[in-house]
This record gives structure tokens, sequence and C-alpha cells, in this order.
């Protein structure tokens, strides 16, 4: 996942390992200024990544008033609920999503994988994600050109062989020239990408990797950290695949 962020923003803090008092283990980096995160994973294998969606009229500025809580909470409450159907269940029956402003939220586990959006309107949808790859993506700015241009530029990365770097798939650390302010690698006058974080779940081995690259540029090669925590192997689970 990339991180796009304003340039006055805090900088932000590495990813850390976390307990919960419900006795579930996750890691996260960390936004200095609220205290949230937009990437985390548990003990479970658990992945959660959190966009913000832009709705038209919603201002992209922090809120100051308290009419919303951040964001940023919502992924380590959902992580500390430990096995994907639980925290899958959590969203459903009692998160409240009325407190936040749009949001776009993918939950993925080597069970499955599952892309709820919150529009400010009903109720979360929630859709399965079958597809091996899968772009999410917004911006603040020109957001329905943004999002279609760099999902014309990850298609053309799949057709070209998927190819990656260290580990991480280059489409991350493209910036072409000319278009810094649509490409993945994100630069504009007030925003840049502030960091890409990748995290690899193994069921076999029994390990959750998160890799992370603060300030990034397109010649990025190695990750500047890198966290592990033991996966907790349940009775019922049956170790027949590795995911990444």
């Amino acid at each position: 996942m990339n991180r796009d962020e304003a340039l006055t923003r805090g900088a932000e803090a590495p990813p850390q390992v976390h307990s919960a008092t419900s006795g579930v283990s996750w890691m996260a980096p960390q936004d200095a200024d609220r205290g949230g995160t937009w990437m985390g994973a548990n003990a479970d294998g658990v992945v959660a990544c959190l966009l913000n969606a832009y709705l038209p009229g919603e201002s992209l500025l922090p809120d100051t008033s308290g009419r919303f809580r951040s964001r940023g909470e919502i992924i380590p409450m959902l992580l500390e609920k430990g096995p994907v159907n639980d925290g899958l269940a959590w969203l459903r029956e009692d998160f409240e999503p009325e407190a936040y402003p749009s949001f776009s939220l993918l939950v993925a586990a080597p069970e499955k994988t599952t892309s709820l959006n919150w529009r400010r309107q009903g109720k979360l949808e929630v859709q399965p994600v079958l597809s091996e790859w899968y772009i999410r993506s917004s911006s603040g700015w020109d957001s329905e050109d943004v999002a279609r241009w760099r999902e014309e530029q990850f298609d053309k990365w799949l057709e070209s062989g998927c190819d990656m770097v260290n580990g991480l798939p280059k489409f991350h650390l493209l910036q072409v020239e000319g278009e810094e302010d649509r490409s993945p690698l994100m630069r504009r006058d007030w925003s840049a990408t502030r960091s890409v974080t990748q995290v690899s779940v193994d069921p076999i081995e029994g390990d959750v990797e998160m890799r992370y690259w603060p300030e990034p540029i397109p010649s990025s090669q190695r990750p500047a950290s890198r966290l592990n925590l033991p996966l907790r192997v349940r009775r019922n689970q049956t170790l027949d695949a590795k995911a990444t």
C-alpha cells in the first residue's frame, strides 16, 4: 500500500508490534498527528488497508469540528478482533460507520479477501474479492480521472509480466514523467507518497512479515525496516496453501 499524505503532516512512525487486551498481537505504522494507521496485520494473518473515499462536499482537511472520529482507528479495532471471520462479523454487526467520513476498507486473509465501502448512506457495502491481483485507489484531487489513469497503468503492469523489485510490485514505485500528480508514487506541490508498506502472510511457515519503505523514490530497493509476527495457529486451521 502507498500512503499519500499532505506534506504538512507530521512524520509517520515505522511499524511497531502492539499487544491488544484481547490477546491478539498486531503490527502497523502509525500516523504521528492522529495516532491511527492506514495498514496493519495481526497474528491471525488478517491484513487491513484503508483509503479515504473523498465524496463530493467532504473536506480534504482533517475534521476539527468534532463531528467525525478518525478513520485511522478503524484498523486497530478490527485487527484486535482476531480471525478474519470475527473481524468481518464485527464490521457487519457492531461497527458504526456513521461516526466516520467516507472510506474504502480492504480486509484480506489466506481464507478470503473482502472489500468494504462506506459512502455515508445506508450501510457498509460488502463484496468478496475473487481476483488474484486487485487495485484500490483514491485521490483527493481529480478523483475519478486519477483512479482511471492508475487502473490503466496497473493493467499495463499486469500485461508486462508483473515485474517486481525485491518482492515489491514495481507498480508501487511507478512515477511517470509529466504525470507525477497521478502516478502511484505520487508527487504534487502540497502532497506526496510518504511511504510504501507491504505485508506477506505465509500460513505454512506460520509467519506474517511487514516491510516498510519511508519516503520512497522510483529507484527504491530494499525496505528500511522489516517486522515479523508469528501466526497463531488454531486447531481447526488447515495449512494447505501459501498465500502472500
